[in-house]
């Protein structure tokens, strides 16, 4: 859920399930082509040329999510979290992310697989890597994951997988 800005310059909050972090400027763009989370530059600094590429990762273990998000920004890529498929839909009606990370097992009305066949609906060419402890590798490819990590699973292994499906980490064609 996004809550309203704060008193000062535009911030926007990320609040999932009771813990709030600001989101930091995403670089993630949304349908109109507008960042939709700008940070302010610091005076006399120029924008970059370049623009780090933004994954979505839904996953509602806490922890997990939130190792697996500070490994990919370390890595380098921006991220936005979501707790379970109905919230990622919801980002992805006003943000385009290069990659979704997915789990499968979610509580909620729709699991990971649901949350792939709405991707699939939308764009066949999306990444989606889809990771699981319940489901078999060929399972998560026929649904129309571009890759599987199955659980457990070491973070490198998944940032690996991240750089193997979009190309690297700095989108420079944009």
């Amino acid at each position: 859920m996004i809550a309203q800005s704060v008193a000062g310059p535009p911030q926007t909050r990320y609040i999932s399930k009771g813990w709030e972090r600001p989101l930091p400027d995403s670089g993630c763009t949304g349908k109109s082509g507008v960042n939709m989370n700008p940070s302010p530059k610091p005076p006399g600094s120029q924008a970059s040329a370049t623009k780090r590429r933004c994954v979505l990762v839904v996953e509602d273990e806490f922890l997990i999510r939130y190792m697996l998000c500070e490994e990919l920004r370390d890595a380098g890529y921006q991220v936005i979290e979501a707790c379970d498929a109905a919230e990622a839909i919801s980002f992805l009606k006003t943000v385009s992310p290069d990659l979704i990370i997915s789990d499968v097992r979610m509580p909620g009305a729709l699991d990971g697989l649901d949350l792939l066949a709405r991707v699939r609906e939308d764009s066949s060419t999306l990444p989606v890597i889809i990771i699981s402890g319940h489901l078999l590798p060929a399972q998560a490819m026929i649904e129309g994951a571009t890759h599987f990590v199955a659980k457990p699973y070491l973070l490198g292994a998944v940032v690996e997988a991240v750089d193997k499906a979009i190309g690297g980490r700095i989108d420079r064609s944009r």
